[in-house]
């Protein structure tokens, strides 16, 4: 499935977004967190707490906002909203101030959020095992990701890459002057040369 650190070792500053969809995919609380006396409005998903940071209006500006979270290592769940898109930061010290049980729910996979300025990641020819030709792709150098879709609008590639995560693809949106390039992992695929 899919690996705890897929990324190489200069790389794994990055960290994944959770594209969520759909209310029912996380459960709402409030947390606190060392060193605040305040009470902090939070989302639990898959075990962790994550709390809210902001509200975008502007997928363009949620997504620079997911690019700088990511990039200086923190992960983020950025869920739509009927006004945006809230973005969510996890909190590993947190604590649920209430005594009630809040049941995770396997969130979904991994959704890498990147630029095409992103160093660690190159485009490829790929060999599939299912596909009988060979295919554009992106690598970090050890992991492969087949070119997917092109998107010219984010709030579209947002709600594709939170489908296909969902579905357990693991996906990584490339954020480029053009739009946006969505690719999905490949787990038998090969470099072509």
């Amino acid at each position: 499935m899919i690996s705890s650190s897929p990324l190489p070792e200069a790389a794994r500053s990055l960290q994944p977004v959770k594209v969520l969809s759909q209310r029912s995919q996380y459960t709402t609380c409030h947390i606190q967190v060392p060193d605040d006396p305040h009470r902090l409005a939070a989302i639990f998903i898959n075990g962790r707490y994550y709390s809210f940071f902001r509200l975008c209006n502007q997928v363009t500006k949620a997504v620079g906002l997911m690019l700088k979270l990511t990039g200086r290592g923190d992960a983020v769940v950025a869920t739509s909203t009927h006004r945006g898109y809230a973005i969510w930061v996890h909190e590993p010290e947190a604590i649920s101030p209430v005594n009630h049980p809040i049941l995770p729910d396997l969130g979904p996979a991994d959704c890498w959020v990147i630029s095409d300025r992103q160093p660690q990641y190159r485009t490829c020819t790929l060999k599939v095992p299912d596909l009988p030709d060979t295919v554009p792709g992106l690598t970090d150098g050890q992991r492969f990701y087949s070119l997917y879709r092109r998107e010219e609008k984010g709030d579209a590639a947002l709600k594709l890459a939170a489908r296909l995560t969902q579905r357990g693809d693991e996906v990584v949106v490339l954020v480029a002057s053009a739009g946006y390039i969505l690719c999905i992992y490949e787990a038998g695929a090969t470099l072509v040369v």
